[in-house]
């Protein structure tokens, strides 16, 4: 099992389109000197009616890989468990392999002999598996940096391998689609550092994205989105105004529920995230945390687009800069 600790970074700019993205990246210094490599993705995502998996907080996917849309190379089947989330950096557990060539279906007796399906009784183990079918679907196309950042420590520099990835596409269910605009950022290496300084990394190079383009924190994975895509539906997290985590984790649901569902919900979720930031300003005021600046910036942000009527005129680099550096903030003060 691999233990994946990434940083979803989801682009609000929805006028710029790939050519012009790529050319921002490509001013980028931790970028420089690298080329990305492009690939298509299309992975279709599997669950049985009951949607048992995603009450487990589970998700299966097979995956064809190649250089545009129309490939036919082989397939990886990935289950995914769900982890500790904060602030769009994850924790979680994956297993991934490669099928057969020439095999379309599902790989069963090794998806049986994995822990979280070891876990089961053998009658529901048994069940789930022959109930399971395809429910969505997301296709991109991907663009990513093998890149090589460096930290220090004790006066010692040590090497911190971080895989970054651009994804364009959409993601598809029940007759309906919404865009993939994001980027992920995954640690690679630099076991040798502690886990803060690792996950330092990936916040220092979030911060020189949010220098040249629009983007914000996100939690919601393509799997979640499809899932809520495939329901019609998305549920909203409850305002826990005692915990600065819980508040801020739901401002980063609300945006990711309103990127999705804006035509059908208008401001609902608009609104929902000014709760949660303005709840987090003033919780943040009363501990007289560094972080209430950031805070009432991103509440203030969000109140004028209201005020004007519009869903989007928050959307900015200013907001994406101080989303992340309001996570910073929480970070270092254990919050």
């Amino acid at each position: 099992m691999a233990q994946e600790i990434e940083l979803k970074l989801a682009l609000t700019h929805s006028g710029l389109g790939r050519t012009a993205i790529l050319e921002r990246l490509a001013d980028i210094t931790e970028l420089a000197g690298t080329t990305p490599r492009r690939r298509w993705l299309a992975n279709t995502y599997f669950d049985t009616p009951e949607h048992a998996l995603e009450r487990a907080k589970m998700a299966l996917r097979l995956r064809r890989s190649g250089e545009d849309a129309d490939t036919t190379g082989p397939l990886r089947q990935t289950l995914k468990t769900s982890g500790e989330s904060h602030g769009g950096l994850h924790s979680r557990g994956e297993w991934e392999w490669a099928l057969p060539d020439g095999q379309t279906d599902l790989d069963l007796d090794g998806l049986r002999g994995l822990p979280p399906l070891q876990a089961l009784e053998e009658g529901p183990r048994e069940h789930l598996l022959g109930a399971l079918a395809p429910t969505f679907s997301t296709d991109f196309e991907r663009h990513a940096w093998q890149l090589e950042l460096t930290e220090t420590q004790d006066g010692q520099t040590a090497g911190v391998g971080v895989e970054m990835a651009l994804d364009l596409g959409h993601v598809k269910a029940a007759g309906r689609e919404t865009h993939i605009r994001e980027i992920e950022l995954e640690l690679t290496g630099g076991d040798d550092l502690s886990a803060e300084q690792r996950e330092g990394v990936l916040w220092a190079l979030a911060e020189s994205l949010a220098s040249r383009l629009a983007l914000r924190p996100a939690d919601a994975s393509k799997a979640r989105r499809g899932a809520a895509l495939r329901d019609g539906e998305w549920h909203e997290k409850t305002l826990d105004t005692t915990d600065t985590n819980a508040l801020l984790a739901a401002a980063i649901d609300a945006l990711d529920a309103h990127a999705d569902r804006q035509q059908q919900d208008d401001m609902r979720w608009h609104d929902h995230a000014l709760a949660a930031f303005s709840a987090l300003a003033s919780r943040l005021a009363a501990s007289q945390h560094p972080g209430h600046v950031h805070a009432v910036a991103l509440t203030e942000a969000l109140s004028e687009s209201r005020e004007q009527g519009t869903s989007d005129s928050w959307m900015t680099a200013a907001f994406g800069q101080h989303s992340l550096s309001l996570l910073a903030a929480l970070r270092s003060r254990g919050q």
